[in-house]
């Protein structure tokens, strides 16, 4: 079996938990880009092939990628290909299917075209999924709404395609664990946090489409009505994601004098214990899958505030668990800021609803439980 990735971010953050389930029963081998990342999980055991894949349209690079895919799809002779994120994907697909790959599957981690793209655009890219889609045996979908999206859009037949959702691990995303916890003391020493201070916290690549401009704003406008909130922002920008939007993020906190109360922390791996010192949690994304840092928020018991997109709002009941807000709209984001941030019951009552959500629906255990149960049924059917 072939996990197919453009880099070893995703392989880090999203696969792992996969990988590890189907070496249980399948020869795993993982391609993506080489980074720190993807060296970093062969120091650990993974089996890790290194081809370059950008995350971008890039005729030369990607027609490059799809023959040195398939040239080693072709020496190893792969069974499965298990193909993730948009542009590795449909390389990844296209070299598979040259290379006569038995089954071809792909996880749409959420299409790229969405409900804020121009007609025109999201149309190509609706066409370039339909190709994805006759290259693949199977499609698994995070969203329950890529799924209908993926059968009114023609993308793939209805017998071909199921929503697996999105899951993380409940034990170690457990907020009782943390309780007393003198690691989160030391947290909040590193970044100046008073015990009596509000901590709203983004998780995410520091990219425009994840509303980091629309946070700095919403940061201001609360800020300037409350003197104890703190705003922390984990996430770093990948070489592949640099838009210039970090440098725009610290002129605005500078000019605003803000250096005391916004802060970007860049990645981390310690996430539990920074959602544990978190009151509040945002998403203000353009656009989303099914949004691993919001689930894992939840498991913390943390209410949150994300835009009205897909994903989020399978993930947030309005009013239940946190409130949805309209992409792009810092003054909304910031009115449901300062609700919770005066309404302390408000965010226990839905930060504990969050929890039991996320337990009854985005367990990981079976998300990867789906997973191996189609992928068996699709080895049974072609008899390898």
């Amino acid at each position: 079996m072939l996990q197919l990735c453009a880099v070893g971010f995703t392989v880090e953050k999203l696969l792992l938990p996969l990988i590890e389930e189907m070496s249980k029963t399948y020869d795993v081998t993982t391609v993506c880009s080489r980074d720190k990342t993807s060296d970093k999980l062969k120091t650990r055991g993974y089996k890790i092939q290194n081809i370059n894949i950008d995350r971008k349209i890039s005729p030369f690079n990607n027609l490059k990628t799809i023959w040195n895919l398939y040239n080693y799809i072709k020496t190893e002779k792969f069974d499965i290909v298990h193909a993730h994120t948009p542009v590795a994907g449909i390389l990844g697909r296209i070299a598979a299917k040259m290379a006569g790959v038995p089954i071809v599957i792909y996880t749409a981690h959420g299409f790229y075209f969405h409900d804020n793209m121009g007609r025109f655009k999201k149309n190509v890219f609706i066409g370039v999924e339909r190709l994805g889609g006759w290259l693949s045996d199977y499609i698994f979908t995070q969203s329950t709404e890529d799924y209908n999206t993926a059968i009114e859009k023609k993308i793939i037949d209805k017998s071909k395609i199921l929503t697996i959702g999105n899951g993380v691990n409940l034990e170690k995303f457990n907020p009782w664990k943390f309780e007393a916890n003198p690691i989160l003391n030391e947290l909040k020493r590193e970044f100046n946090i008073k015990d009596e201070d509000i901590v709203v916290t983004i998780i995410g690549r520091v990219v425009k489409e994840k509303g980091y401009i629309e946070w700095v704003h919403a940061a201001k406008a609360v800020t300037d009505k409350f003197e104890k909130v703190k705003f922390i922002a984990v996430g770093d920008t990948l070489e592949s994601d640099r838009d210039g939007v970090k440098a725009e993020l610290d002129q605005f906190v500078k000019e605003n004098d803000l250096e005391e109360k916004v802060i970007f922390v860049g990645g981390r791996s310690d996430i539990p214990e920074m959602l544990a010192i978190t009151d509040i949690f945002t998403l203000p994304s353009y656009r989303e899958g099914m949004p691993r840092s919001l689930i894992e928020a939840m498991c913390m018991c943390k209410p949150s505030v994300a835009t009205n997109i897909r994903g989020c709002r399978e993930e947030v009941v309005e009013g239940v668990t946190g409130f949805l807000v309209p992409v792009g709209n810092y003054k909304t984001l910031a009115e449901k800021l300062i609700y919770f941030i005066e309404n302390s019951e408000a965010r226990r009552t839905m930060g504990e609803n969050a929890r039991k959500k996320a337990a009854e629906e985005f367990d990981e255990k079976k998300v990867l439980e789906r997973q191996y149960i189609a992928i068996e049924k699709l080895v049974k059917n072609k008899v390898l």
